[in-house]
């Protein structure tokens, strides 16, 4: 028994969950091999890449088509008969065609793991979406992210049984040199710099509360493709400050102390840094979320605008976890308290689960 897991590159934030999976199947005397490439240009600038060498890394052919990325990476030359072969769920990886024609023929087993569909455009190439709902179909196994990305595989028509929800999630930090003493009226955005993460809608809330609460400061952490707005408007915003990437003790001190993590646009595992560091996400329902959105729960350890892309009523929410009696620590109460139930231990768990039951379907057949 062998998993294979195909990724195009390899995030900083990833990296935990491979390394506890290969030590977690190896204790079960189930072979893994990761095989992974370079990021596309895009990619690099929004996350810092690993490199494990433990794994195998391969020199992939990366082609820019309509402004959009296309992966080639000759996986199919590393893989075995019956391996279980796991790929991300994405229609610009062209490894994904000939894998899952491997698996027609009855030479691997062929798994997804991913959102179970594309949550942040709607505007996917007809004959691209068609292919990939023939293919979402016929497979192993579904590790789907988390339970919204089940329901989408519902909707799909994909079978219940072939779907293992995951969890996804970020390894525990170690807060041992970490302080959890909150600054007052200190927010943080944290995260890639991108158009789906709305920064203007941000800018233009935080603008509003500056001018009402005296000692309001934004802290910025991140990289990206709109970096230099971030740098601009920091010129002229005294309660804006941008510091690039962090890691680390550097990245968790920030957490740590900021009282909230404002997000308007894209959510997807930051929610669980703002649970590991009490620091609740402020967003809106903007329509394009990640999966892990299933996390937060509105008024409990998350705020949500209802109404997305106005930076008035998310300038407003900002101002009631300001002003409002206890509601910053309750909020903060409640994120700690779901710290506990997305854990990459867990993730692991459930993921090895689903391994299991397709080894244990085949022998079956």
């Amino acid at each position: 028994m062998r998993v294979v897991f195909v990724q195009k590159f390899v995030p900083h934030y990833r990296l935990p969950f491979f390394e506890r999976l290969r030590s977690e199947l190896a204790a079960r005397d189930i072979g893994f091999e990761l095989i992974y490439g370079p990021p596309d240009p895009y990619e690099k600038s929004k996350v810092r890449m690993e490199f494990p060498e433990w794994g195998r890394q391969v020199n992939s052919r990366i082609v820019k088509i309509a402004g959009r990325y296309l992966y080639w990476q000759g996986a199919i030359k590393h893989v075995r008969r019956n391996d279980l072969v796991v790929v991300e769920h994405a229609a610009k990886l062209i490894d994904n065609y000939l894998l899952y024609a491997a698996s027609r023929l009855g030479y691997i087993h062929y798994s997804y793991f991913g959102h179970g569909e594309n949550f942040q455009t709607k505007h996917e190439l007809g004959v691209s979406r068609a292919v990939k709902k023939a293919m979402l179909r016929k497979v192993s196994r579904w590790f789907a992210y988390t339970e919204i990305s089940r329901q989408s595989l519902l909707r799909q028509e994909v079978d219940d049984t072939l779907i293992t929800v995951v969890n996804n999630t970020l390894k525990t930090p170690d807060l041992g040199e970490v302080s959890f003493e909150k600054t007052a009226n200190q927010f943080l955005y944290i995260g890639g710099l991108y158009a789906d993460k709305r920064l203007d809608l941000m800018l233009d809330a935080a603008t509003r509360v500056a001018a009402q609460v005296e000692d309001f400061k934004l802290h910025v952490v991140g990289e990206g493709p709109l970096q230099h707005e971030i740098e601009s408007a920091a010129v002229n915003s005294p309660w804006l400050r941008y510091h690039g990437a962090l890691y680390g003790v550097e990245r968790d001190k920030m957490l740590a102390s900021s009282q909230a993590i404002l997000m308007p646009g894209l959510v997807g595992l930051v929610a669980i840094d703002s649970f590991h560091f009490r620091c609740p996400v402020i967003t809106s329902d903007v329509g394009q979320h990640s999966p892990e959105i299933a996390y937060l729960e509105r008024d409990v350890n998350a705020l949500i605008d209802s109404k997305a892309g106005n930076a008035e009523t998310y300038a407003q929410l900002m101002l009631r976890f300001v002003q409002e009696p206890g509601l910053a620590e309750r909020l903060q109460s409640a994120c700690a308290d779901s710290a506990g139930r997305y854990t990459i231990e867990n993730m692991v768990e459930n993921f090895i689960a689903g391994v299991t039951e397709v080894y244990a379907e085949a022998r079956n057949h």
